[in-house]
């Protein structure tokens, strides 16, 4: 199926092939079988309602994406992320008050197939099962560019195994999350043993 994607918003994850659009359609329609509008903040939702609305007037029109609250499928490589971000599991055990992922994916972890990229957004990696991290991490060491998680790692889950696959790994950057005061142990922590282990 040929699918445009349509966004409210461009960002440094957006696709960038010749069917990605930022507005309503134009003089010339795409010739494709299907618009998708693809929504990641709520702040964006009424411009992609106004989206979905326009292209649907000319195209047969869906839209999805975090911000409806709609669960997330199979990770789709170059689909509704820029080549070199990739996704290898939604969800999280967490059910932190504060969070939609857990209402959105559920409180447990759905493990992907693994695809190719280097920037790892996933929900919480780290709450995955041994065997889906090492995989992950095996993908990311065959990758043309350093590993980067920006999708965050939950501080309080990092064990000394975690820690020898990033040091043989070498990552660009990793970001944890800090969303209350009880992360803050956690996170000194993870900083002490990443500190000692990776960059001694």
């Amino acid at each position: 199926m040929h699918i445009a994607r349509v966004f409210p918003r461009k960002t440094k994850a957006t696709p960038v092939d010749d069917l990605v659009y930022f507005d309503e359609p134009g003089l010339w329609i795409p010739d494709v079988d299907e618009v998708h509008v693809s929504v990641t903040f709520t702040w964006d939702l009424p411009k992609a309602e106004y989206l979905a609305e326009a292209w649907s007037r000319v195209l047969p029109t869906k839209i999805g994406g975090p911000a409806t609250g709609k669960p997330g499928g199979i990770f789709e490589p170059g689909m509704y992320l820029k080549p070199g971000y990739v996704i290898t599991s939604r969800g999280c055990p967490n059910r932190c008050w504060f969070c939609a992922v857990w209402r959105r994916e559920g409180n447990e972890v759905r493990e992907l197939p693994i695809r190719d990229g280097w920037n790892v957004l996933d929900d919480n990696l780290l709450a995955c099962t041994e065997k889906h991290i090492r995989s992950v991490f095996s993908m990311l060491k065959k990758q043309p560019k350093r590993a980067q998680f920006t999708g965050g790692l939950e501080a309080a889950r990092l064990r000394d195994w975690h820690i020898e696959l990033l040091r043989d790994l070498k990552p660009k950057q990793m970001f944890f999350a800090y969303d209350e005061p009880d992360d803050w142990e956690p996170l000194v922590e993870a900083a002490r043993k990443l500190l000692q282990g990776i960059y001694k």
